[in-house]
């Protein structure tokens, strides 16, 4: 091989392997729940159909609001009204109380109460994560007996379905240690009203917490999660960008042709001169 060819090929690869790791860099988000986020705060590693159109849902499948931020309009709620009149279940993540508003407007009398629950009753140096206990009979909780949590928030009203230890408490100030104005006692973290359920833990989707607690996310299979008004998007362009190129037929084809028509052209020139 000529030693100009060998360079060619030497800059080639340079250039391929830069172009990769820029890739991976611009592809990639820190952002907190992002299904982009392949840290231990993402849920990259979370199996799920994201969708944004909630017309004419599956009722045999699970749907996911997971750490809702964005307000649902009267429309959105309609249709999950149909979801749920039709059978499907509807799952609320949340442990901010963002999703109160859609609770309300659903007619449940279920609310998440944001806080920092921490327990006694642990198995692990940090006060917020420990496991609570199935108390209810649901599907999803089918052959589990406690869930491993990370400072849920609580859930008020409904039928209890996880519930903590009565050595549990508000840890207001954060010193993961009771105070004297901290009061012991026994809180729900999840709960239902027939098939729409609330969490108070949406970290229990995230990539350090899925192998904590694995029949639970089997149980929960098949699952769609609502990307319209999760968390588990991104606000990168570059990123958004990318995936609305791999939705849209034709996009990507469209983008080669511009890329290669001018390099058609040259050449085409070239030879004609």
């Amino acid at each position: 091989m000529k030693r100009i060819e060998r360079e060619a090929w030497a800059v080639f690869l340079l250039l391929f392997l830069a172009g990769a790791v820029a890739y991976a860099h611009v592809t990639t988000t820190a952002e907190e729940y992002s299904r982009y986020n392949v840290g231990w705060n993402g849920t990259s590693g979370f199996t799920a159909v994201e969708i944004r159109d909630l017309t004419d849902l599956n009722p045999d499948v699970t749907l996911l609001v997971l750490a809702p931020y964005r307000g649902f309009t009267a429309e959105d709620i309609g249709h999950l009204r149909a979801f749920l009149e039709s059978g499907g279940r509807l799952l609320i993540a949340d442990e901010e109380g963002n999703a109160n508003h859609l609770l309300a407007d659903l007619g449940s009398t279920m609310r998440v109460r944001p806080g920092n629950l921490s327990s006694l009753d642990r198995d692990h140096a940090t006060s917020g994560l420990f496991r609570v206990s199935v108390v209810g009979d649901d599907a999803l909780f089918a052959g589990v007996g406690t869930i491993r949590v990370n400072r849920p928030a609580a859930v008020e009203g409904g039928e209890p379905l996880l519930e903590t230890s009565p050595l549990t408490w508000d840890d207001v100030d954060g010193d993961g240690r009771p105070g004297s104005k901290e009061v012991f006692g026994a809180v729900a973290v999840c709960a239902r009203e027939g098939n729409l359920t609330v969490l108070g833990d949406p970290s229990l989707f995230i990539n350090a917490m899925l192998p904590e607690n694995p029949a639970f996310i089997e149980n929960l299979q098949p699952v769609l999660v609502d990307a319209a008004h999760s968390r588990t998007g991104t606000t990168s362009p570059v990123i958004n960008t990318i995936a609305w190129i791999q939705a849209t037929p034709g996009a990507a084809t469209a983008l080669i042709a511009l890329g290669v028509l001018p390099v058609a052209w040259r050449f085409g020139r070239k030879r004609d001169e």
